[in-house]
């Protein structure tokens, strides 16, 4: 009987082991470089997201404290509330800042590329040279029970008191004095080179400092006033202009028109930023750096200082 020979085994030639190879490599390089352009995206995005995310969350903490800005409760006149001695406003070392806090017949202030307030910041938390302050003071929106060592306001229709014992002079209506200062810090809760923007409140009788948003890298004021007396703004005036003043006609403020500068907390290596910043005091500002930036103007009317 005849022996069947053996098959000849078949296999790859070394031609196309090579072809294999390379065709392989170009698939993977391919799925490299989508993922990695995927990843920026991603990260380019969430950057941008949460830019616009601190974006809303600072305009919803400072627009309705700037359209409450001249409220004294029942009614809107600074001089018709009562500010008796004896009630304390200090700073958290102790400073005591009592009449600038209470001051009803102020109640919109700004500083022009300068900190004016008269607490100082926190050491580890530096004001931003360049940047302005915003000073707002009113009754709270909603009213409030009576409570010990809160400074409070006890209001009309036509007349509004301090207190701060607890002890209204009239049952009817009662509010939180509230005196909120904006501005700019060099530095953060993220580390001592991302800037924040800050706020000073008052909590019982101390005017304290709090970080509201990280990433904040400086802030503009402009006033609108009124030089004719019609309720309508004429002119917007850095705040250090002859005309501001929030009480008086014919040049009343009723408006505040702020800018805000955002940046990224994190550099992104694939990109720089070669935009011009112009807007308000600062002119010419190139950073030319790898941080986002996101730049927004707001105008907001005072409506209990148009009438």
């Amino acid at each position: 009987m005849k022996r069947a020979s053996p098959g000849r085994e078949a296999g790859l030639s070394l031609i196309e082991m090579m072809v294999t190879l390379v065709i392989g490599a170009f698939l993977i390089i391919g799925v490299i470089a989508m993922f990695s352009q995927t990843r920026s995206t991603y990260r380019t995005n969430d950057t941008v997201a949460r830019m616009q995310e601190n974006l809303r969350f600072i305009l919803s903490q400072m627009e309705p404290d700037i359209r409450m800005t001249g409220s004294w409760g029942m009614q809107n006149a600074g001089p018709n509330v009562e500010v008796p001695g004896g009630i304390n406003v200090t700073c958290a070392d102790g400073t005591d800042v009592s009449g600038w806090v209470l001051d009803n017949l102020t109640p919109v202030a700004a500083g022009n590329s300068a900190y004016t307030l008269p607490c100082a910041p926190p050491a580890a938390r530096p004001y931003q040279a360049g940047t302005d302050v915003l000073v707002l003071r009113h009754a709270s929106g909603a009213v409030a029970p009576a409570t010990n060592g809160v400074i409070q306001i006890q209001s009309d229709r036509s007349n509004s008191r301090v207190f701060a014992d607890g002890a209204p002079p009239a049952a009817c209506c009662i509010f939180n004095w509230q005196t909120n200062a904006y501005y700019v810090s060099s530095a953060s809760s993220l580390g001592a080179t991302v800037p924040s923007l800050r706020r000073m409140t008052l909590a019982g009788g101390v005017w304290q400092d709090e970080e509201l948003v990280a990433g904040v890298e400086n802030l503009q004021i402009q006033l609108g006033v009124d030089t004719n007396a019609d309720g309508v703004v004429d002119r917007y005036v850095d705040p250090d202009n002859g005309l501001v003043n929030p009480l008086a006609f014919p040049a009343r403020v009723i408006a505040v028109r702020l800018w805000l500068l955002l940046r990224a907390e994190q550099p992104d290596l694939s990109f720089r930023d070669g935009t011009t910043y112009d807007f308000a005091d600062v002119a010419n500002y190139q950073p030319g750096d790898q941080l986002r930036r996101q730049l927004v103007s707001k105008t907001i009317v005072l409506r209990n200082l148009r009438s």
